[in-house]
């Protein structure tokens, strides 16, 4: 069995390279990429989302809104709130109204009036107007409400979505940089346990390479070696990296829009753990972010192999 190892390894890459601690530094690479790449996924989903709604979500506020209302300079019953109200409930891409009462209002001012209220204060009426999928106010409609109610103002969240699209983008940008440098050092760590491998066995090298062994044929066995290594510690990282994105998909998913089951405070985590794993095993993570983790063992292969590559090939030309 030894002798057939032997003909196997000719260069007895297994004792040359130090497998455990080069496993061990890639599959950690993987965790971290894995990581990564999920909160970057997890970012643009839930701004992506996020944005959708504000773009269709649009705020109208009322001036004095137990005047009577305004209409070709004539005043007519009922108060302009009731007015604006009645003229919205016609346009054709409204899928809800929802007139915010003083205990929404309040909530939404505590935290620039504390807790003195809004009752004496001479608030405009608020009303959230959401919208089917790409419906839009008319102009039209937006006239006559500014006509029944002089003053309305008619908010369409469009700096809000723009915000929420830069701060994906600088997040996406954060995170690719964090993969980026993670997968450099990652090629240097690989370069190292490279250099280190062709020292303790420089020379076996050094005689093969004396005898007509050409730089391909020795740095393919170096670079097959480390390119499995890589695979399994890509692996091994991608895998340990499953359960805590699991259980962060499955935390998430109700801000996503996905659906997911609701679990008590002071639950034990096994069953958390267990009920993430199945709805991510039964596809409730996004598709890019399946198809990133399975991408990542083969990323981190050819990074291994092409650095072994160069690492060898380096070696083997400064050779006297």
């Amino acid at each position: 069995m030894n002798k057939h190892k032997r003909v196997r390894d000719g260069l007895a890459l297994s004792r040359a390279l130090p497998d455990r601690s080069l496993l061990t530094m890639v599959a950690a690479m993987s965790l971290l990429i894995a990581l990564t790449f999920t909160a970057a996924v997890g970012a643009q989903s839930l701004s992506e989302r996020w944005a959708r709604g504000a773009a269709n979500l649009i705020t109208v506020q009322v001036p004095d809104p137990d005047k009577a209302p305004v209409t070709d300079s004539h005043t007519t019953g009922g108060s302009r709130i009731e007015a604006v109200l009645g003229t919205l409930k016609t346009a054709p891409d409204i899928v809800q109204l929802h007139r915010l009462d003083e205990q929404e209002l309040d909530a939404l001012l505590k935290p620039w009036l504390g807790n003195t209220g809004t009752a004496a204060l001479p608030l405009p009426a608020v009303i959230e107007v959401d919208l089917t999928s790409g419906g839009i106010l008319s102009d039209d409609l937006v006239s006559t409400l500014t006509t029944i109610a002089p003053g309305t103002l008619i908010e369409k969240n469009d700096d809000w979505r723009s915000q929420l699209h830069t701060v994906a983008r600088s997040l996406l940008f954060c995170a690719g940089l964090a993969i980026v440098l993670v997968g450099t050092i990652g090629a240097a760590v690989i370069g190292m346990a490279t250099r280190l491998g062709l020292g303790s066995r420089r020379e076996s090298v050094t005689i093969l390479h004396e005898l007509g062994a050409s730089d391909g044929y020795v740095a393919r066995r170096f670079a097959s070696r480390v390119a499995v290594l890589s695979f399994l510690g890509g692996l091994a990282g991608t895998l340990v990296s499953l359960p805590p994105i699991a259980i962060l998909s499955h935390l998430m998913a109700p801000f996503s829009g996905a659906v997911s089951t609701t679990t008590q405070s002071g639950e034990n985590w096994l069953p958390i753990l267990k009920d993430s794993l199945l709805a991510f095993w039964h596809g409730a993570a996004p598709q890019s972010l399946l198809i990133g983790l399975g991408c990542i063992p083969f990323v981190v292969t050819l990074i291994g192999w092409v650095t072994a590559q160069v690492i060898v090939r380096v070696w083997l030309r400064r050779l006297p």
